[in-house]
């Protein structure tokens, strides 16, 4: 395979890599948390949290590192695929998950007034659903009492919310097909994944092995932040390469006309 020769075409063979869009996305949120914490206050303590943020995309880079173990290197790619699956399905589940939030939202909130509580409100609960908190408390919400008014209780009892009925019997019906439908999909796409790159672990091990090997051969020697100087010493060996090339080009130009005469 030819090396890219346009800047464009090294990017592009570059960001294909998704080791490299994590460094990227890791150090543009370091130099963001960066300038937050070079200004005052409040700016400081959201740099603050940004660095806490930042630190999780450099642990998940040491997973590369553990491609080169015979046994770790197969299941660093099967979480990969893992991963890609995981978005497909995370897809559907969005399409269930907003089919119940909105519903259920809209029964028992009638009068709510748009804000962006009122959108965390449609995920919030069927999303932990999901993982079976259930919130057996608020399943049934009972908006009047059905009892006999004594003297601390309100003259006017708040009045009842039309159709709230409806919300358990939507509620086992989303928990039925997102419990135990799709999360037993997507264990069984799981599987199927697991078993496809157990089956050629060993090729998928060489060839991890070997891509981490290259990636560091052609990296210089120190690390950041001394990395500094082995680039300075390669722009100016590149740079003293080219003047001896142009210096031998405009010598063999002025020697030429003088052998011809």
């Amino acid at each position: 395979m030819s090396e890219p020769g346009k800047l464009k075409q090294k990017i592009s063979v570059w960001l294909e890599d998704y080791w490299n869009i994590t460094d990227l996305v890791a150090i543009s949120v370091f130099l963001l948390g960066l300038l937050l914490r070079l200004q005052g206050e409040p700016s400081m303590g959201y740099g603050r949290v940004i660095y806490c943020v930042d630190i999780i995309f450099w642990y998940i880079r040491v997973l590369d590192i553990f491609g080169v173990n015979k046994y770790l290197g197969p299941y660093v790619m099967m979480i990969g695929k893992m991963m890609i699956d995981m978005l497909y399905f995370v897809v559907i589940m969005l399409v269930v998950l907003m089919s119940f939030g909105v519903a259920r939202q809209a029964i028992l909130h009638p009068d709510e007034e748009p804000t962006w509580r009122l959108a965390r409100n449609i995920f919030y609960m069927p999303y932990w659903m999901i993982y079976g908190e259930v919130f057996a408390d608020s399943i049934d919400r009972k908006t009047s009492v059905h009892s006999k008014p004594s003297v601390n209780l309100p003259s006017k009892l708040p009045p009842c919310i039309p159709g709230a009925w409806l919300t358990p019997a939507i509620m086992a019906c989303y928990l039925l097909v997102a419990n135990i439908l799709l999360v037993n999909l997507l264990i069984a796409v799981f599987n199927n994944t697991f078993f496809e790159v157990k089956s050629i672990s060993n090729q998928v091990w060489k060839f991890q092995r070997y891509q981490l090997i290259m990636t560091f051969h052609d990296r210089p020697i120190l690390p950041p932040p001394l990395i500094v100087f082995p680039h300075i010493y390669i722009a100016l060996k590149r740079l003293c390469c080219t003047c001896s090339k142009t210096h031998e080009t405009v010598s063999a130009c002025s020697s030429g006309p003088a052998e011809g005469e």
